[in-house]
């Protein structure tokens, strides 16, 4: 493992020149040697959307991936994910995904049963359960899209593995983990045990905004970004994006368990120049400092919590009645018992505050909001 990220200017998806700039990429920072091996691509579907939201990663961005690897060799090349509340293989031929992993010599992966997998290093969690498919693959590979987050700030190639996990089961996990600290060691412990061997970053057209990851605004920002070390590629694509990434939890606690680096000064680029690929107009969701945090008294901060963090709210003629909020929900206080039959928030003081609900409405209907 290097703590290389290559870098290259892609300004839309043409599929030829995507192909050659993930080529590019991984003549600069090599994946390893998949001749004859099982690889398995992790893309990002949140929910079936069109690709021009910026809600998933981009199929042609999948594709040119796909033909990568199978011209490098690969015996399979299986492309997976568990979307939230959708049928995998649905939400792939939905998005267009599932027809560019055909075309260009793969073979979807429909996650839906789980094998346990050891985790002895975590601090959180000793053992996950992830598709079947994770423990037939040789080669693991995060294929993100770069968005803003609710939740976590930033979500990227650590966060994009949070989907090795089937369905429902990962929202029991902000039920398991309601603290951002806590939720943080988790994700940590996570990319500890998935050890992913390569990871490509979708930057050509990200999603910013508070409306991220499935409802922000779509944003060009013209590159893609490759490294065989997940943190690394995070903090960079972070970095360039506007975020302080000592700022955003679960890269920082990666960053002090020393795995993937000792310090950010570690951390090459080669390719494009960084400054090509700076964004100056994404908006990114803030963190509350951390020295601020320490300094409020315990009653403060209970105050602070009950009437200032953002809760959600919904709002009656924009829900569409699907009831994926209900579902998704890991403390069960959403009903569809609203005006209309609309959602509608039971109990608020029983809210985690994990933002699943805003996260899986497709429709815009939950805005998070104080007071």
């Amino acid at each position: 493992m290097t703590n290389t990220v290559a870098l290259q200017k892609c300004d839309d998806y043409n599929f030829d020149k995507v192909y050659i700039c993930v080529q590019k990429m991984m003549e600069l920072v090599p994946p390893p040697d998949v001749k004859d091996k099982v690889v398995l691509l992790k893309p990002n579907i949140l929910y079936p959307k069109k690709p021009e939201l910026a809600v998933g990663t981009h199929p042609v961005v999948v594709g040119a991936v796909v033909k990568a690897f199978v011209e490098r060799g690969a015996a399979l090349v299986m492309v997976g994910e568990s979307p939230a509340i959708a049928n995998s293989t649905t939400a792939a031929k939905l998005t267009g995904m599932y027809d560019q992993v055909i075309y260009n010599g793969g073979m979807w992966a429909d996650f839906h049963k789980y094998d346990t997998v050891p985790c002895p290093e975590g601090k959180s969690v000793k053992q996950f359960e992830f598709a079947t498919q994770f423990k037939e693959a040789d080669v693991i590979v995060s294929l993100s899209k770069l968005k803003s987050h609710q939740l976590m700030s930033y979500t990227g190639a650590m966060k994009n593995l949070f989907g090795l996990m089937i369905g429902l089961g990962k929202a029991q996990m902000h039920y398991r983990f309601p603290n951002k600290e806590d939720f943080g060691n988790f994700l940590v412990d996570l990319n500890i045990a998935a050890q992913a061997d390569y990871a490509i970053m979708d930057a050509i057209v990200g999603m910013d905004g508070p409306g991220g990851p499935g409802s922000g605004d779509p944003i060009h920002l013209g590159f893609l970004a490759a490294s065989d070390n997940i943190l690394a590629l995070d903090w960079e694509c972070a970095s360039l994006v506007g975020y302080d990434p000592f700022r955003v939890v679960y890269l920082r606690q990666a960053l002090e368990r020393g795995i993937w680096l000792k310090s950010p000064t570690q951390i090459k680029t080669v390719g494009a120049a960084e400054h090509e690929c700076h964004s100056f107009s994404f908006r990114i969701v803030r963190e509350p400092s951390p020295t601020l945090g320490k300094m409020i008294p315990n009653w403060l901060d209970f105050i602070a919590k009950k009437f200032f963090v953002k809760t959600p709210h919904f709002i009656s003629y924009k829900c569409r009645n699907c009831g994926r909020c209900e579902q998704i929900c890991p403390a069960h206080i959403i009903n569809m018992e609203g005006r209309n039959g609309t959602a509608q928030l039971t109990d608020k003081s029983k809210c985690l505050h994990c933002f699943c609900c805003h996260e899986i409405c497709s429709f815009g209907a939950i805005k998070l909001r104080r007071l």
